[in-house]
């Protein structure tokens, strides 16, 4: 019971390393939380998108036991990373090391959808066969036959348009229309859109509030204290 007590909330391994100078974990947690493009949906390290839980606000609140689940045993709509031990440990040291201890404020955006309530959305209705995304009005799509589309339109989407260029209204567009023009290779087939679809699918993606709720990245990664 004792020993219980004395190691309650222990950071062991290299989570522990979260606050040391310089540190290996902390640095290739820094890396991986880019490559991975967590920040797609997540705050983390004072940047990024808040279409899911920010991190910052809840790392300090949780025990790295459940944090490590979290991301090994994912929920629906966030992707398995295929990450072992040392690597997942690695990122828990990183959003510690960004994150500011204590309460914060809001961590979540929950959103409900009565039955009987307004149309599906177009993601839903034109893309959600193929993929998945959290938009402005929640989570969308049933398949994962495409890659996950959250947060496609911001700054922190990886730079996967043909050429390797950042994805823009524009270029979505005219990937909608023909994407063999764009990809010779590519499966996806063109997917015709009226007018008003086009507007409100570049509404879903663009949220009426989105500058509200991203963050601009810091000039440390250890964010604003």
């Amino acid at each position: 019971m004792r020993e219980t007590l004395a190691h309650h909330r222990l950071i062991s391994g290299r989570a522990a390393e979260n606050g040391l100078p310089g540190s290996p974990a902390v640095r290739e947690g820094r890396e991986l939380v880019k490559a991975l493009a967590c920040r797609r949906c997540h705050v983390a390290g004072g940047a990024g998108n808040r279409w899911a839980t920010s991190l910052d606000r809840v790392v300090w609140s949780r025990e790295v036991g459940g944090l490590t689940r979290s991301i090994e045993e994912p929920v629906e709509f966030m992707p398995r990373f295929g990450m072992g031990p040392p690597q997942i440990q690695s990122v828990i040291a990183f959003l510690l090391h960004g994150a500011a201890r204590g309460p914060g404020g809001a961590a979540y955006q929950v959103r409900f959808a009565a039955r009987g309530g307004p149309p599906r959305s177009v993601f839903d209705e034109r893309c959600g066969g193929c993929h998945r995304a959290l938009l402005a009005a929640g989570p969308a799509g049933i398949a994962s036959a495409g890659p996950n589309l959250s947060g496609l339109l911001s700054d922190e989407y990886p730079a996967s348009a043909p050429g390797n260029e950042a994805w823009t209204p524009a270029l979505l567009q005219r990937w909608l229309d023909n994407p063999r023009s764009l990809r010779p290779q590519t499966t996806m087939r063109p997917v015709r859109l009226e007018e008003d679809e086009r507007r409100r699918l570049l509404q879903e993606f663009l949220a009426p509030d989105r500058l509200a709720n991203s963050v601009r990245a810091p000039r440390t990664d250890r964010g604003a204290r």
